[in-house]
This record gives C-alpha cells, sequence and structure tokens, in this order.
C-alpha cells in the first residue's frame, strides 16, 4: 500500500492533498514528490495546479468521484416518483404507465425510460402464471362488429396459487363473495362483471340475461353471440335438453344466439386472460383493504369503470386503446354510459328473475320421452280413480268393486 492510500485510509480526505502541498512548499521537485507519496506527476502537476487557482483552498484540491456530469440524461426526481406511486397502486407495465403519464399530466416518457426507472427502484409487476401448455384457438376478430360477440366465463376468486396469503386469506375473513361473473366483448374488450357467493345455474341464467338486456336498452340492435363453457352454471353442454330450452325459450326473443365451447378446448381466451388481470391489477392489491362486502363491491365498480374507461389495451388490433376508444373508432356506441353497467350481486339480483323471464313453467327435466312413460306407468292408477267416482254410491263398499272390476281388467 502506497502512502497516497495509507493517508487516505486514515480518515481524512484532505490528508494526502495537504502532504503534497507541504511537501512541494517546501522545496522538493515534482518527481520527488510523486514517488514518495506513490502517484503519478501529472496528478501532483494537476494538486499545485487546483491550489493555486484555488487561491490556498485545500478542499477545492481533492479528487473528485464519478463522471463530471452524473447521469446528464436522468429523469427528473418528482416524476421518478410518479412513476414509482403509479407501478405500486396499478401493478401496471411500463406501456400502459407511459400512457396513464400521458393522458393525466402531460409527461411523455418512454416505456424503456419507465423500465430503466423501475429497474432502479426494485419494483416488478405481479404477475400470475396461467400457462398449462395446452393450446390456445385464436379468435377471427374480423368477423364480429363491435359489442356482438361476448365470452362469458365465471372465475373462482379464492385461487391460492394465483394471490398472494394475505389477499387470499382475506376473502375468508370478511367474508367476500367468491365467484365472478365476466363477460367480454372480444373486439373491443368491452367487459361487465357481476358476483355471487353461490355458482348455481339460476345466478348464470341472471348474469347473461342481465348483460342482454343492457346491450339492448344502449341500442345494440345485431344478433348477439354469448360463448360459454359446458359448465352448469350456464346449461350444461351446448347439445343438451336446457340449453335448447334457453335458447328456444329465452334467448331467441332477445336474438342473442348462444355458443358452447367443446369439451377441454381453450376457446374462451380473451376472457381468461382477463381473468389473469384480475388478479395481477385488483385483487392482489387491493383485497387486504377490503374490510366488508360493501367496501369490496365499491372496489369492484371502480375497477370495472377503469377496465372500460382507462385502462389501455395492447392485445391485438388495440394498441393502446381503451374500450371505449375502441367504440368511438368504430362508431358503433349511442352512449358513452354503455360501460358502466353497475357491479351487482347476482344471489340477491336472481331473487327477481321473474321479472326478465320466468323459469318456473319451462319443463326443465322432463322430455316429452319421459312424460309419455310416465303416463303409460301412471295409466292404471288413474283407471282405478274413475272407476272409484263411478261406483260411489253402487256398492256398500265402493273400494271393493274397484278392486275386484280392476283385477277384471287386468285378467
Amino acid at each position: 500500500m502506497t502512502l497516497y492510500q495509507k493517508l487516505r485510509a486514515s480518515g481524512n480526505p484532505q490528508a494526502p492533498i495537504q502532504t503534497i502541498i507541504s511537501l512541494l512548499e517546501s522545496g522538493h521537485p515534482v518527481k520527488e514528490v510523486a514517488r514518495t507519496i506513490g502517484v503519478s506527476k501529472r496528478w501532483v502537476y494537476e494538486i499545485r495546479r487546483r491550489y493555486r487557482d484555488s487561491g490556498g483552498d485545500i478542499s477545492k484540491c481533492m479528487k473528485r468521484k464519478g463522471p463530471k456530469r452524473p447521469m446528464p440524461n436522468r429523469t427528473p426526481k418528482h416524476i421518478e416518483e410518479l412513476v414509482v406511486q403509479i407501478a405500486r397502486e396499478t401493478n401496471a407495465g411500463p406501456k400502459r404507465i407511459a400512457i396513464v403519464l400521458d393522458d393525466s399530466w402531460g409527461i411523455k416518457l418512454s416505456p424503456y425510460t419507465i423500465r430503466n426507472v423501475l429497474r432502479r427502484y426494485g419494483i416488478r409487476c405481479r404477475k400470475v402464471r396461467t400457462s398449462n401448455g395446452q393450446r390456445r384457438y385464436a379468435t377471427d376478430l374480423a368477423a364480429f362488429s363491435p359489442l356482438q360477440f361476448f365470452q362469458i366465463d365465471v372465475k373462482h376468486i379464492a385461487d391460492q396459487s394465483a394471490l398472494p396469503s394475505d389477499a387470499y386469506a382475506s376473502i375468508f375473513r370478511n367474508k367476500l363473495p367468491q365467484y365472478q361473473f365476466t363477460a367480454i366483448d372480444v373486439r373491443t374488450r368491452m367487459r361487465f362483471l357481476a358476483y355471487a357467493d353461490e355458482l348455481s345455474f339460476k345466478n348464470g341464467l341472471t348474469f347473461m340475461l342481465l348483460v342482454a338486456n343492457w346491450l339492448r336498452t344502449f341500442g345494440v340492435r345485431t344478433k348477439v353471440f354469448f360463448q360459454t363453457d359446458n359448465g352448469t352454471e350456464f346449461g350444461g353442454l351446448g347439445a343438451s335438453r336446457k340449453r335448447q330450452l334457453m335458447q328456444q325459450l329465452i334467448f331467441d326473443s332477445l336474438d342473442v344466439q348462444l355458443l358452447s365451447t367443446p369439451p377441454r378446448a381453450l376457446l374462451n381466451s380473451f376472457v381468461e386472460r382477463s381473468h389473469r388481470t384480475d388478479d395481477e391489477e385488483f385483487y392482489a392489491i387491493n383485497l387486504t383493504s377490503a374490510t366488508s362486502r360493501s367496501a369490496f363491491m365499491k372496489m369492484a365498480q371502480a375497477w370495472s369503470l377503469y377496465f372500460n374507461y382507462r385502462r389501455p389495451h395492447f392485445g391485438k388490433n388495440m394498441k393502446g386503446k381503451t374500450p371505449v376508444m375502441a367504440l368511438k373508432k368504430f362508431h358503433s356506441m349511442s352512449s358513452v354510459a354503455i360501460g358502466a353497467m353497475p357491479v351487482l350481486n347476482l344471489d340477491r339480483l336472481s331473487l327477481h328473475l321473474a321479472e326478465l323471464c320466468d323459469i318456473t313453467t319451462i319443463p326443465w327435466n322432463n322430455s316429452p320421452k319421459t312424460q309419455r312413460a310416465v303416463k303409460e306407468t301412471m295409466a292404471p292408477y288413474h283407471l282405478a280413480d274413475r272407476l272409484c267416482q263411478e261406483f260411489v254410491g253402487k256398492s256398500p263398499d265402493p273400494r271393493m268393486a274397484v278392486k275386484d272390476d280392476y283385477q277384471m281388467l287386468q285378467s
């Protein structure tokens, strides 16, 4: 270790400079001073020049660390703090944060600059791994107009593999709804939500009727397609009797066509991807602060409005547009309020299902074959009842007379 290094390690940062200046002032040549201290002659000349130019100020002779202009193009501190705040509140990536900054504050930043800022602060987007190695099918978006083709599915919110432990525990601690019913338009990503405690056919039918009537109320007159999986909450398989009755007796009058995905086929990719967005940008962040059911429903309503009106989408043909902006592009919207459907509790709304459709008169489980078999099986008993009525008053014991006649008929 040289003398210069020992002096710097002594704790006094000015000690090496003071020693060099003292040796120079005592008449020692520059070459000897450099060899004694253990530095280059060039550095000794630089210290002597700085000492003369500063008028004897030793503090200005010290060597500055780093470049002359450290990070001259670095983003200002207050903008970096704003980027960090948005990232922590929304769990969004650099592209969406760039759009939010431009729309809300008029600050234009490159997504790559935002990426570097998030790296410096150690902030990463919390993502949920949903890939299972199965093949996913693409949808021909050009074949449908906006608000015409909807994918409908149910999300089980209490998914331990997709949520942090504290968010997962708050669902049961605060008795929050466990099922989210989702309908998303594949062309514009316009989405409608509802919640329920019970995964039942009555709730599924109520949700589909709610979405269909909401669209008709806002002037959607084209034929609408609802694509669901084969869950019992939506009537089961597409070829089942229940689905056929739903189509003929309920949805034909609304000009809605029900579609079912083939078993084990991943055709509801848009709605499934939106469920991952729910986990990453809503549930993982807000579930711990939802201390009551009413607070959760208010948060869900705000999330639905943000998804439809403010959240940029970068999927196929979206290019950072929000669903409402996509609707305006196609000139197919009668009112901007179409994306503000109330987030309701289906368990309560299904109690008023009769106001939308009376399903009590529909023979869900009695097919014509079953009804004919029941009539044939019960025919002798109906005959016995008629004979009993005929023999009332003609025999001391009408039941014995009916029994004798019934045995005669069987023989």
